[in-house]
């Protein structure tokens, strides 16, 4: 069923207020895992590519203006041509701020309907990373950037950077989106997808919890140091007393 125009507002402006509440920081970062749902929900409701190009596009200028409207301010100023031409300036070029987002959608929607639903959300979250790394995005941006102010989650960067951890919020927002679609299906329907977005973010919590123990453990034990130095605190005079002899 395609979604209507109020339908397809009310979800982009849904996603802008779960992502702009997402970058805020603080507690904030546990919209990282739902941000991403209307936006889901719109892609999966356009009849043809072009309509998915479009909810794309869209949602660069969400994204954009909910994650960096301070940039636009700055722009603003610093032309001085005040904060609405900086802000105009900054929604014109957010496709090549944001071009992961056209990335994910076409090839998420290409894979999606040659192999299914599990396949589109796999090949829509590499295209997304991929797209990060390849494209060195103009404010070095990613969505898994959010997930600091989490000291437990954070401690995944060790393991994939900020790439997995990207990576790891796409493919909990597909498999809660999936959870979301089945939901008329009863609840052995939901079993595998809600495990699927639970279960990474719980082993990703238990793994920082290791790391913090174990720094933890090692700022407690003390620690003992010998130096040795040789004692030159009259080395001048003794070169002098030297000299005269």
């Amino acid at each position: 069923m395609a979604a209507s125009w109020p339908a397809s507002l009310l979800g982009l402006a849904a996603g802008a207020l779960l992502l702009a509440g997402y970058v805020r920081g603080g507690p904030g970062w546990v919209l990282g895992f739902v941000a991403l749902l209307p936006w889901l929900w719109l892609l999966d409701r356009q009849r043809s590519f072009a309509g998915t190009l479009l909810a794309a596009y869209a949602m660069t200028l969400a994204f954009t203006l909910a994650g960096f409207h301070w940039f636009g301010f700055a722009i603003g100023r610093f032309t001085q041509l005040g904060p609405a031409a900086g802000l105009a300036l900054l929604l014109l070029l957010a496709p090549l701020l944001q071009p992961q987002l056209l990335a994910f959608a076409l090839l998420r929607r290409a894979v999606r309907q040659r192999l299914g639903p599990l396949a589109g959300a796999l090949a829509g979250a590499a295209a997304w990373v991929g797209c990060e790394w390849l494209l060195l995005k103009p404010l070095g941006d990613s969505l898994g950037h959010g997930l600091y102010p989490s000291a437990l989650l954070r401690q995944g960067a060790e393991l994939g950077g900020v790439a997995g951890l990207t990576l790891l919020l796409l493919l909990v927002n597909e498999a809660l989106h999936a959870a979301l679609a089945r939901r008329s299906a009863g609840p052995r329907a939901l079993a595998v997808p809600l495990a699927l977005a639970l279960l990474p973010p719980l082993l990703l919590a238990a793994y920082g919890q290791a790391v913090l123990g174990r720094a933890t453990a090692s700022a407690e034990k003390p620690l003992r140091m010998g130096l040795i130095q040789a004692n030159i605190a009259d080395l001048e005079a003794r070169q002098i007393g030297r000299a005269h002899v």
